[in-house]
């Protein structure tokens, strides 16, 4: 990206979009600091913006394992329980094949093998916060999953500059 893709924001005090993990465009935000001359912010991060949003792009894999350890993978399998029950039974009334349809009218089999769950995640948006400067620079990746295994909620994953993160769970 470059400082003239980013634009004064309401919400955040910069926003520009971006393409993730070949996807389609999505919003980045940057909450910046309180000195004057936001434009003149971006510039002087504009590189280590992009070693943020790089970070990223080549780290999926990272970022879906880190979700799976941290029960995102669990907790999909409960939302999805929660949904119309559509599945298959035998003559004893035993499932042949749990199934259930999603609000969204997608029908998904359990269990969930944590390969479909890693393929269905989607970036959603990215919030950088350099309002700290560059050294304490972190990020909120907002994950989406298509199948909607969670009702229109995202989930929120917090990275820090040296690459850890936390999941925090479920927000919507």
């Amino acid at each position: 990206m470059e400082y003239h893709d980013f634009r004064e924001d309401d919400v955040l005090d910069m926003r520009g979009e971006t393409t993730i993990w070949s996807e389609r465009i999505i919003p980045i935000g940057l909450k910046l600091g309180n000195e004057r001359g936001k434009r003149e912010q971006v510039l002087r991060y504009i590189e280590a913006i992009n070693e943020q949003l790089d970070w990223i792009r080549n780290n999926r894999g990272m970022i879906a394992d880190m979700l799976v350890k941290s029960g995102m993978l669990s907790l999909a399998e409960d939302w999805i329980s929660g949904a119309e029950d559509i599945s298959e039974y035998d003559e004893n009334e035993e499932p042949v094949k749990e199934i259930y349809r999603m609000e969204d009218g997608t029908e998904v089999a359990l269990p969930l093998s944590e390969r479909a769950f890693k393929e269905s995640l989607r970036m959603d948006s990215i919030s950088i916060d350099l309002a700290g400067g560059r050294e304490n620079q972190t990020a909120e990746l907002y994950l989406t999953c298509e199948p909607d295994y969670f009702a229109g909620h995202c989930i929120v994953l917090d990275l820090e500059k040296d690459g850890t993160m936390e999941c925090r769970g479920l927000w919507g």
